[in-house]
């Protein structure tokens, strides 16, 4: 089967459970057309910008009920979620009208592309809509001040739309909001702004960036501006942008969002409301085979999390006993569709590419406080970045806030040490979980520490803080990971170590074994929680643990080996 044919084949079992939750209740237009989201039990926002992939199967198939869908979507978002001032509000509970810039954008390409599929009153309503959200969207930027995602989006929406309706007054915003975007690269080309203010500084000299919404929205979004301006160097310039943030997909086609200042919202594929990279990497993917690579690795881990036609927020929501909320889904689905009618043979012939974190090597961000490991087959990432922008603190310290290996997959992943549901209508509540607890290898509370330096020494990194007097060493070799802990007082160190309901767990006096195959030995006491086949699970990357806490006396090293049993 072509690879062309699975996407085809994966947007389609999406949109055709999706539409199993589509409300018909025509008296009740408040309901009719909504989507019911069976992980969350609401009506969540944006639900019509899966309207795009339901006309395109409308018209491969010629099957009414995916036009019948994509009209009930629209009536029901115009009825609900529009403003006085024509835009569209996130949900029925938010008056956040940002993501109006998104829906209009999808619209707008769903004219273009299918517009002589659409019956002509619908294409004259669905053409009045987009115009008058589009025009709505202007000097929102401005006066809000958002996070900077929107601009990126409101670049790509007003270059449409300039190019859809010839109106100068797009084509102006659409050159303002890239121009704006292009300020806010630092020296290793990331995308800050995920944060307040926009271009700020923490106290460490890092940037607020957060790669979950940096690869799966601004950056491709960008890219779409570039073509639709057809403007060849900003299209070069921001595809080289894309594969500078490349440097935290991880090899099996996850998103490395362990640190970001939204990580929050990480789904280990992307991020939790994000549209997807694969709509304006597409484009760019022909003359490029490592980011055909990347696109095609996502799609792939996009497919595992997929059970019975609904997309997980991670590889271990299902195996957990954690419904999947449709946001994801919806959301996805429109850059599923671009993908398909984009993409060439370049996604067949890209597996000898290679992505940055398959090169072995090790590479500073965040002014020197973080750092991406790639050593044999373990890629890591150690982040001691302060750029915690929620009540909650993102992950740091200096912890391995990332350890990924070929064969066993994510070993440690990094959560927030308190969960906070930011966005309460589009964030999944857990169903079986009444706290969700730090996830983060830290020792006493380090993962709140923002006063940890990082020091290289070839593929060692060395964390240390004189405030709360700790060393952490991690020597990456060809087949091994470790650690090496001193503190000046009693302490412990808690290693979460990524394992799903019913992996085998094999307990020894200074070993534990994971699935035959993961090694983690030590020096030292331990304790492992929970100590029966129960598994601490987490939203922030949907991801399962075990938790070993290890004794440390003051001044007495604890030693501790990660390596593959071969």
């Amino acid at each position: 089967m072509s690879f062309k044919t699975k996407v085809y084949n994966l947007m389609k079992s999406w949109c055709d459970e999706l539409l199993k939750t589509q409300l018909d209740m025509p008296n009740e237009p408040l309901l009719d057309g909504a989507l019911l989201c069976p992980g969350c039990a609401v009506v969540h926002g944006r639900c019509a910008d899966m309207v795009l992939p339901l006309v395109l199967l409308y018209r491969d198939t010629g099957d009414e009920k995916y036009l019948t869908a994509a009209k009930k979507l629209i009536d029901w978002t115009e009825y609900n979620l529009l403003s006085e001032h024509k835009d569209y509000r996130n949900d029925l509970a938010n008056r956040w009208k940002g993501t109006n810039i998104f829906t209009c954008l999808m619209l707008g390409e769903t004219l273009h592309r299918f517009g002589d599929v659409l019956d002509a009153e619908t294409f004259s309503k669905w053409d009045t809509i987009f115009r008058e959200r589009a025009a709505a969207a202007i000097g929102f930027c401005e006066t809000v001040g958002p996070h900077i995602n929107y601009n990126a989006g409101a670049a790509a929406m007003f270059a449409f739309a300039y190019n859809y309706t010839g109106e100068q007054k797009f084509l102006e915003q659409a050159q303002k909001q890239e121009q704006f975007c292009r300020e806010h690269f630092d020296k290793e080309g990331l995308f800050f702004g995920e944060g307040k203010p926009l271009d700020g500084t923490t106290a460490k000299g890092c940037h607020f960036i957060d790669m979950g919404y940096n690869l799966e929205e601004s950056i491709p979004l960008l890219v779409l501006h570039a073509l639709w301006m057809k403007d060849d160097e900003k299209i070069k310039y921001y595809t080289e942008r894309a594969i500078d943030h490349l440097g935290f997909l991880l090899p099996d086609g996850a998103t490395d969002n362990s640190w970001g200042t939204r990580q929050n919202k990480w789904t280990y594929w992307g991020s939790r409301t994000s549209d997807g990279m694969h709509e304006g990497f597409v484009y760019i993917a022909k003359d490029n085979p490592v980011i055909a690579k990347a696109v095609r690795r996502n799609i792939e881990l996009l497919k595992r999390c997929t059970v019975d036609g609904r997309l997980y927020g991670g590889l271990m929501y299902h195996s957990a006993g954690e419904p999947a909320c449709i946001h994801h889904a919806f959301d996805k689905v429109k850059s599923l569709a671009v993908l398909y009618l984009e993409m060439g043979d370049e996604f067949e012939t890209c597996e000898s590419a290679v992505l940055p974190r398959e090169a072995e090597g090790v590479k500073a961000y965040q002014n020197g406080y973080l750092y991406t490991v790639t050593k044999g087959d373990f890629v890591a990432t150690v982040n001691a970045s302060d750029t915690h922008i929620y009540s909650c603190s993102e992950t740091g310290g200096g912890a391995i806030s990332m350890l990924w290996n070929k064969d066993y997959g994510a070993v440690m992943a990094a959560t927030l040490n308190r969960f906070v549901t930011t966005e309460p209508m589009n964030m999944q509540i857990q169903r079986h979980v009444d706290e969700e607890l730090c996830n983060t290898a830290r020792i006493g509370r380090s993962d709140m520490d923002k006063t940890v330096e990082l020091a290289r020494d070839g593929y060692t990194i060395t964390a240390t803080s004189e405030q709360n007097g700790f060393e952490i060493e991690y020597d990456f070799t060809d087949d091994a990971v470790k650690i090496n802990i001193l503190s000046d007082k009693d302490t412990e160190y808690v290693l979460p170590i990524v394992s799903q309901s019913g992996d085998k767990v094999e307990l020894r006096e200074n070993e534990v074994v994971f699935k035959d195959m993961l090694s983690v030995s030590f020096n030292s006491e331990y304790t492992i929680d929970p100590a029966d086949e129960k598994r601490h699970f987490h939203p922030v990357g949907g991801f399962q643990y075990k938790h070993l806490t290890f004794s440390i006396s003051a001044d007495k090293p604890l030693n501790i080996e990660i390596k593959i049993n071969k």
